[in-house]
């Protein structure tokens, strides 16, 4: 069994996504050479402008965009699975369970919705689950190169999804409307991986 600290993050459109993961591996195979772990990631989302669809009735068709900056913080359970070579890695995971932790955002452009939005906020999604079924999450396919046995480089692709709540503010009471999504597909990422003995 072998422990892992990650740092990196991918690079989207004119911005970095930021990620630090710990936790453990299990070694298994012919000469150990596949791995099965899982630990604590986390990742921070910041963004201007991005658009984000309804995924329910009756909001399919709506569209929001947060007029002021974006900003989650991504904390969740990642399953990993790794082939480990001599020199070269590959692998992939998949963030399973978490938490989002976010502000309320009430600076909004609203596209077909019936209605006023007088009152409308948005709130990123606070439970995660796998392949952001619900929720937000970062999953990752990628290869690596192991510069010595306790440091390896791996880069890839990151496929990010986020989601955000509708709320309506009336009497001081908030009521959720509905849940809107925003996907950032096979970004490239780079991370630099401590491997450690336990």
């Amino acid at each position: 069994m072998s422990q892992y600290l990650s740092l990196g993050g991918g690079f989207g459109s004119e911005q970095f996504i930021p990620t630090i993961g710990f936790g453990e591996y299990i070694s298994f195979g012919n000469n150990y050479r596949f791995s099965v772990g899982s630990g604590v990631r986390m990742t921070i989302f910041s963004a201007k402008g991005n658009t984000f669809t309804g995924l329910k009735n009756p909001y399919l068709s709506t569209t929001i965009t947060p007029l002021t900056r974006e900003n989650m913080v991504i904390i969740n359970a990642p399953l990993i699975a790794e082939y480990q070579g001599n020199k070269i890695v590959a692998g992939f995971n998949v963030d399973l369970i978490g938490l989002t932790f976010g502000k309320s955002k009430d600076s909004l452009t609203i596209n077909n919705y019936r209605g006023s939005t007088d009152n409308l906020s948005v709130k990123p999604t606070k439970f995660n689950f796998a392949l952001g079924s619900a929720g937000s999450s970062i999953n990752e396919v990628y290869i690596g190169l192991k510069i010595r046995e306790e440091i390896t480089i791996k880069a890839g692709f990151s496929f990010l999804f986020t989601k955000l709540n509708l709320r309506s503010t009336n009497e001081e009471q908030i009521a959720d409307l509905g849940k809107f999504e925003h996907n950032i597909m096979a970004i490239p990422f780079i991370n630099l991986v401590f491997n450690f003995e336990k």
